[in-house]
């Protein structure tokens, strides 16, 4: 206590040294605390569920290796014949629209099997979850909520529980609620009906389901592998036309749960704060260490009246750690502060549903733990240098200082050299990460995003009898919004831009080497209407598009895209050649007989995917050809097209007053969000390399200023024999470019090491390109040059009689 006591008192004596420390160490732990709160509820945290380390995902597995979604009929076997799962629960897509009360809205939902909420160990809040026998044909008429829906939709009715709610034009009874705050009210869906499978979705060579399963006690994962492959072995060998050469793959829910762009992206930020405080904490070290010396006198007397060294460093320990403690204290509301803007920027469902975010207690200690380390890490040298003086200079007033100045010295120039090599590698990340989002804002999107509107129109797959129908309700939509006033032109698809295809399909190129089905190459398959490629500007590189006349009962045709064309028709021409594709059956999860497609055209690559990823090879098949209940609507506008709302839903209503209409959003806006998580990710490393510029600018000034003053009489007999400002101005520059350019020779080395772990970040640049760290070690270097004038100007300002004087 005696010794916090004082060491309270002898940082509210130095109100500069202890402002500038606090706020070091308030920004660096205040990051580091915000990033670590992200890490540890994505990564760390283990998953709230019960015995979550025996929750496992199940995939089919390629004979290519990788994952892939899971058939109908191969679940079920998976079902009937394994020994290892607990429960062992499917899950689909199964948005619905609800009805019955006021405008038609689309819900998003999920079609699960019975035992999917059990799998997981979770409970309602109300009611119950499904009975065993509530996923057979004829029984699924039920559906639960999740909390939010309920409190946000009907408004937290208790009553709603045994009520019925008409959902795709069916009526379904409510059974329960979900758990407020559960992982369920942060995913994407907001009610579950079961998965009934009918008989059109019994089939094996479409993939389109998920599969999650609970190990039983006595299993562990390794069992349960050996035991799926030898089932997946089976079916391979009972079923070669769908599943020759293909496996099972079981993998932890836990490792999961995040993906290798969400991982890499906080491993590269919390490696960023990581550096920013190293950064820092060299900066106050040297701080320390130069405060240390004006403290020489004190320590002197003390050691002279009997105090060891032991005793002195522990009050100079003392004083650091206190230090950390309340630097600590200001980070953690930084951090909290920190961490709830980013989760404001982030994405929509950019985390997983069961990351938690929070500045809990793990975080707190987290803040103190790294408080209380930085505190020593800080200060533990300098303690060290300042409790060793000449006790007789130290205490001699003349004396010009202590014969340690010169391992100080030497001991804060290499401070300084480390923190110029740490910012170095920060901005050449940094640097890397801008350029790489560039290149990826500026690659090209292969359409025209200018005053173009999207939405969607989605109904239940059985709600058309026939296709024919289908088709003509589809047309009757995209003619009646054509005719709205400042609308354009309008076009159909069952996937948007920028967000991927809706199914991939393998195909065979007709004439060349038969291969199996089940080991065809697979490519994007995307519908269009026929005006899609003229409502969006997209380009025909040969041949020709589509066509009203490309109609059912006509010539099957397709478009490919660029990269199609490159790739497996490389010297070729394609036109003409025919691709074997088979019929993808309308609103089932089932394929027909395959179609050999004639290619009438190549067309530019249009961005399909999210704009962090590469560019796949696809087709493009007539709606009229290959009808399909994924509908989603582009609309051309002759105007800003978000005013186009209104009259865009009121056109459809006409159609069908009962049509669900949702989703509206420009391409800009995809465009904007397709970016996002890049941007934000770019923004943070940046402004973390800003400021380790600023630190490293503050150090190199701070070593500098000091060697000025310390060197004062050295300065002042060189000018009194006839240096010039120029030659001082020289001598002091010198000394600062020469630790910028040992920090930066030891930088470059850090970076080409640590910069290729961006390298599945980075697009349209390379995780070392020159240019980048050129760039970078010539901002560092102006700035360090910067940060050397000023103390090098003092020095040429120097008068020489009044420090000969005062010496």
């Amino acid at each position: 206590m005696q010794d916090i006591r004082y060491a309270i008192r002898t940082l509210w004596k130095s109100p500069g040294f202890t402002v500038v420390a606090v706020l070091t160490l308030a920004l660096g732990i205040g990051a580091n605390s915000a990033i670590f709160s992200f890490v540890d509820g994505v990564l760390l945290k283990p998953l709230p569920y019960p015995d979550p380390d025996r929750l496992v995902l199940v995939w089919e597995k390629p004979p290519g290796g990788g994952i892939n979604v899971v058939s109908a009929l191969n679940f079920l076997d998976w079902h009937d014949q394994n020994d290892v799962f607990a429960h062992l629960a499917a899950t689909s897509g199964g948005s619905v629209t609800l009805t019955g009360s006021g405008e038609p809205r689309r819900i998003p939902g999920s079609r699960v099997s019975a035992t999917y909420f059990d799998a997981f160990g979770v409970k309602p809040v109300m009611g119950r979850t499904f009975a065993p026998d509530e996923d057979q044909p004829g029984k699924e008429h039920v559906v639960i909520l999740s909390y939010r829906l309920w409190a946000n939709e009907f408004g937290g009715d208790r009553t709603l529980v045994g009520r019925t709610l008409t959902l795709n034009g069916e009526a379904f009874t409510v059974i329960g609620v979900l758990p407020e705050g559960s992982p369920f009210d942060r995913t994407y869906s907001r009610l579950w009906r079961p998965l009934a499978f009918s008989p059109g979705e019994r089939t094996r060579d479409f993939h389109w389901l998920q599969v999650v399963a609970r190990l039983k006690p006595s299993v562990t994962l390794e069992q349960a592998r050996a035991r799926m492959d030898a089932i997946g072995a089976r079916i391979a060998a009972d079923y070669p036309d769908s599943n020759k050469n293909w496996g099972v793959s079981v993998v932890s829910y836990g490792n999961s749960v995040a993906g290798p762009q969400l991982k890499s992206s906080l491993y590269v930020l919390l490696a960023a704060v990581g550096l920013l405080m190293l950064i820092g904490c060299a900066n106050l070290a040297n701080l320390t260490l130069a405060r240390g010396t004006s403290r020489e006198r004190e320590v002197a007397v003390r050691a002279a009246l009997g105090a060891g060294r032991a005793r002195l460093v522990r009050q100079f320990l003392t004083e650091n750690v206190l230090l950390a403690l309340v630097g600590g204290t200001a980070g953690v509301v930084v951090g909290y502060g920190l961490m709830r803007g980013l989760q404001l920027m982030l994405p929509p469902f950019y985390l997983p549903a069961v990351a938690s975010i929070a500045m809990d207690v793990r975080v707190l200690v987290f803040a103190l733990a790294l408080s209380v380390a930085t505190g020593l890490a800080f200060g533990i040298v300098p303690a060290l240098h300042a409790t060793s003086p000449d006790l007789s200079s130290a205490m001699n007033e003349g004396g010009r200082g202590s014969s340690g100045d010169g391992g100080r010295r030497r001991l804060r120039s290499l401070l300084v050299v480390v923190e110029v090599a740490l910012a170095f590698i920060l901005l050449a990340g940094g640097g890397l990460l801008i350029r790489s989002f560039f290149a990826m804002v500026n690659t090209p999107l292969g359409f025209d995003s200018t005053n173009v509107l999207t939405l969607r129109v989605p109904f239940a797959n059985d709600r058309f009898a026939t296709p024919e129908q289908l088709i003509a309700y589809v047309r009757a939509v995209t003619n009646r919004i054509r005719a709205v006033p400042g609308v354009r032109d309008v076009a159909a698809t069952d996937t948007l831009p920028l967000e991927g295809y809706n199914n991939g399909m393998p195909f065979l190129i007709a004439g060349r080497e038969a291969v199996d089905r089940a080991n065809r190459q697979a490519c994007g398959f995307k519908i269009v209407e026929a005006s899609y490629f003229r409502t969006l500007g997209i380009q025909i590189v040969k041949g020709r598009g589509l066509t009203d006349r490309d109609v059912k009962g006509g010539p099957p045709v397709i478009v490919i895209n660029q990269s199609m064309a490159d790739r497996y028709f490389a010297g070729v021409d394609p036109i003409g050649q025919r691709v074997l594709i088979q019929d993808i059956i309308p609103g089932k999860p089932q394929l027909g007989p395959e179609i050999p497609w004639e290619i009438v055209g190549v067309i530019a690559d249009e961005r399909t995917a999210p704009l962090e990823y590469s560019m796949r090879p696809g087709v493009y098949a007539p709606m009229e050809q290959s009808p399909t209940t994924d509908v989603s609507l582009v609309v051309r506008a002759a105007m800003q097209p978000d005013i186009l709302n209104r009259a865009i839903t009121r056109a459809i209503h006409e159609v069908d007053k009962d049509q669900a209409v949702t989703g509206f959003r420009t391409l800009e806006q995809m465009k904007s969000e397709s970016a996002a998580s890049s941007r934000l990710r770019t923004t943070l490393v940046v402004v973390f390399a800003a400021l380790a510029l600023l630190l490293s600018a503050v150090g190199v000034y701070g070593v500098l200023a000091y060697t000025v003053a310390q060197r004062a009489h050295e300065i002042g007999v060189r000018a009194a024999l006839g240096a010039s400002q120029g030659a001082l101005m020289r001598l002091v520059l010198g000394s600062g470019l020469a630790l910028t350019i040992a920090g930066l020779g030891l930088g470059v080395v850090g970076a080409l090491a640590v910069t290729r772990l961006l390298s599945n970040l980075l697009v349209g640049v390379g995780a070392r390109d020159p240019a980048t760290l050129v760039v970078a070690a010539g901002t560092l270097f102006a700035v360090a040059l910067v940060a050397c004038y000023v103390p090098a100007r003092r020095a040429a300002a120097l008068d020489p009689f009044v420090v000969l004087r005062d010496a």
